[in-house]
């Protein structure tokens, strides 16, 4: 599954190419879908929700529209991607005003959506998901998930304490359960990944199987768990992607669990070592061992039966 912040990322990249574009052409490749036509509709808005990406829609149906585009307040494509979807823009006009035919990067029988503008092609490739509804009917079909880590909203003083009483409200209502299992519940807190659930835990110094109800500060580790995610929605250099990094922390006496997430992702080291850059203390680091304490890292299934988030890391030395 993917991570909050990577859709944060996501609806960065599609935002200059979508919103405020005319679709010129639309093909939906899946079954319930296949006779849906958007063309002539323009783009509002392209937004994350948690783990979900949102493009809004507006504008009059075009030709061969069907059931979904009658909602005169707007249609919602909505799609995931679980474990193998992309989006990807191409363009289709060349610096010279030419056409371009797009090359894929990945083979045709992949793509579920293909969105085209007058200058850009957007494609949907391996979606877990993909729907569109009335705009005014898709805060109601993600109604059940908890308060998103990455929501605008976070970012205003007075709102903010609001989104982490909620998070805590609910994360409580299910006192017993593990915590490790708790954080990827997306009913109860939104955004969070089994890498930033592997990682928090770690800078937390908190066992993930222990209780909900034992947490000593769940506010925050909420807090905590958020600055993490947001700093690796920031691109390091202007034009790059943000490396996913969980180290850029240091001591802080004052900040919850004792750990102050720095304002911004410290770029790569260029050269032949940044491949050996630790990003992350714990996750993925069964052969190297705990950044942190530099002993064993143990990796075990902990998440819900049948679930793509189970595989824990963590370390028992430094994690109680």
């Amino acid at each position: 599954m993917p991570e909050g912040d990577s859709l944060v990322r996501l609806a960065d990249r599609l935002r200059p190419v979508l919103e405020g574009r005319d679709l010129v052409r639309t093909d939906f490749r899946v079954p319930q879908l296949a006779t849906l036509d958007l063309s002539g509709r323009t783009v509002r808005a392209v937004r994350p929700r948690a783990k979900y990406l949102l493009m809004e829609l507006c504008g009059t149906e075009g030709p061969g529209g069907t059931g979904a585009g009658t909602d005169a307040g707007g249609l919602t494509v909505l799609s995931h991607l679980k474990m193998e979807g992309r989006w990807e823009a191409y363009p289709l006009v060349d610096a010279a005003g030419q056409r371009l035919r797009p090359r894929w990067r990945h083979p045709a029988w992949q793509a579920r959506c293909v969105l085209d503008t007058h200058r850009h092609q957007v494609v949907g490739f391996q979606l877990g998901l993909l729907e569109v509804l009335p705009t005014s009917e898709a805060a109601r079909r993600l109604h059940y998930l908890g308060p998103d880590l990455l929501d605008p909203v976070w970012v205003d003083p007075d709102r903010a304490p609001v989104l982490r009483d909620e998070a805590v409200r609910r994360l409580q209502s299910e006192p017993a359960r593990p915590l490790g299992v708790a954080l990827l519940d997306q009913r109860l807190v939104s955004g969070i990944g089994n890498i930033y659930r592997c990682e928090v835990l770690l800078l937390a110094g908190l066992d993930p199987h222990r209780p909900v109800s034992s947490v000593p500060d769940l506010p925050g580790l909420i807090v905590l768990a958020r600055d993490l995610m947001a700093v690796n929605t920031v691109a390091a250099e202007p034009g790059l992607p943000a490396p996913r990094r969980t180290t850029g922390v240091t001591r802080d006496p004052e900040a919850p669990y004792g750990v102050r997430v720095l304002s911004s992702v410290p770029p790569a080291r260029r050269g032949a070592g940044r491949s050996r850059e630790p990003r992350h203390w714990v996750y993925g680091r069964r052969r190297e061992g705990c950044l942190r304490c530099g002993g064993p890292v143990t990796v075990e299934d902990l998440g819900e039966a049948g679930g793509s988030d189970r595989i824990l890391y963590w370390c028992r030395h430094c994690q109680h």
